[in-house]
């Protein structure tokens, strides 16, 4: 299983050199400031577990990221960014025991982000750190903890200004129950599609 995995990856690495290489010698331009916006959303796999296995949610999630800021260097952009996921129908265990669950759980944060992208090939790498919360669909939600989201992507350029491409990423997060002294905390990865105005 271990080996099928790998060749998996290796593959999509290959696919993604050979893409990358087709800009080296189409003329693509950089990105060289102004107005940054970011828009991408996809599925993924989402976690979050409470004081230590005590309860956790797992799932197949959708994914969004929103990235909104500016160029500050030539292929540097700084920007705020709105990220989190949603788990529609989670795995339930409490104490390692599965139980039945029709309630969805969210992950929503904002916070602040960079993204540099490597020319001309258009790849870029964009993480980003914030303050998220955990809510469910009865209204019930956390406090305030840190939400974190690393992402990597390559785009093509279409037309002038904009760019069209795919993403993976990595999320984690950390957050406080309300008026407990214990957190939530979790991951979660996600392969997203991207349209980029720069």
């Amino acid at each position: 299983m271990k080996k099928s995995f790998f060749s998996k990856v290796f593959v999509c690495v290959c696919l993604i050199l050979i893409l990358s290489a087709t800009d080296l010698f189409a003329g693509a331009r950089d990105h060289d400031g102004g107005f940054f916006l970011r828009l991408s959303a996809g599925v993924g796999a989402s976690e979050t577990i409470f004081d230590d296995n005590v309860m956790k949610y797992t799932g197949a999630s959708s994914n969004t990221n929103v990235a909104i800021g500016g160029g500050i260097l030539p292929n540097l952009a700084l920007h705020a960014t709105l990220f989190g996921w949603l788990i529609p129908e989670p795995e339930l265990e409490v104490l390692g025991v599965p139980l039945p669950t029709d309630e969805s759980v969210m992950l929503s944060a904002v916070g602040i982000g960079v993204t540099y992208y490597i020319m001309p090939v258009n790849l870029y790498l964009s993480p980003s750190i914030g303050i998220g919360v955990l809510s469910d669909d009865s209204g019930g939600s956390t406090d305030n903890g840190i939400a974190l989201d690393i992402t990597l992507g390559k785009e093509w350029w279409v037309g002038g200004s904009w760019g069209l491409g795919f993403a993976g990423s990595f999320g984690y997060h950390s957050v406080p129950e309300k008026d407990m002294d214990v957190k939530w905390g979790g991951y979660d990865l996600s392969l997203r599609f991207t349209a980029t105005l720069n």
